[in-house]
């Protein structure tokens, strides 16, 4: 399933760019996402829990940045995970692209390729888009106030912030599909 994204930073795009790059610093952006360890080559462990409804999804794996172009400021980035409590599996190869605006910011335009199996792939494609156009959301968002945190004075240091909260985000999809909006729209 390919699910694009995208979404504008008020900053400019080669320091977006060397942002999304930190794996470190980007993670905590990521709603349910926890880095648990690094290996010596680049990758990350990693762990992602969601709530969906009455699914309750776990998974462990690992995420790298396998290519990156720093003159387009394009990076791919492999994820794949299993799910702890049972057969499913997660496969995700995202291609991240950074360009300025025309009023000095960033466009960040977001291609997934997911493969999903197990009990998270009967949940549709609909539920899967929504949660995922949430999920770069809440990313932005995060991104956003970490790049003002650093051009604060006295910045630099990171803005503290733990993973966002994946139950949370399962809840905003689910009563946004029950009062028929769609991430963008007014009152969303």
């Amino acid at each position: 399933m390919l699910i694009a994204n995208s979404f504008t930073v008020d900053a400019g795009p080669d320091e977006v760019y060397q942002l999304m790059l930190d794996i470190e610093r980007v993670a905590p952006c990521i709603p349910g996402a926890e880095l648990v360890g690094r290996r010596d080559d680049g990758t990350y462990d990693a762990k992602v829990g969601i709530k969906m409804g009455p699914l309750t999804l776990s998974y462990k794996g690992s995420v790298a940045i396998t290519e990156q172009d720093d003159d387009a400021r394009r990076a791919i980035m492999h994820a794949k995970a299993a799910e702890q409590r049972g057969q499913g599996q997660a496969q995700a190869k995202m291609t991240m692209h950074v360009e300025p605006t025309d009023a000095g910011g960033s466009d960040v335009t977001v291609e997934s390729d997911i493969l999903v199996t197990g009990r998270v792939a009967q949940m549709g494609r609909g539920i899967m888009e929504d949660v995922a156009r949430r999920m770069m959301g809440d990313m932005a968002r995060c991104i956003e106030a970490k790049i003002a945190a650093q051009h604060e004075p006295g910045g630099g240091a990171d803005i503290a912030t733990g993973p966002v909260g994946g139950i949370g985000l399962a809840a905003g999809v689910i009563w946004d599909r029950v009062r028929g909006k769609k991430e963008g729209e007014p009152g969303s």
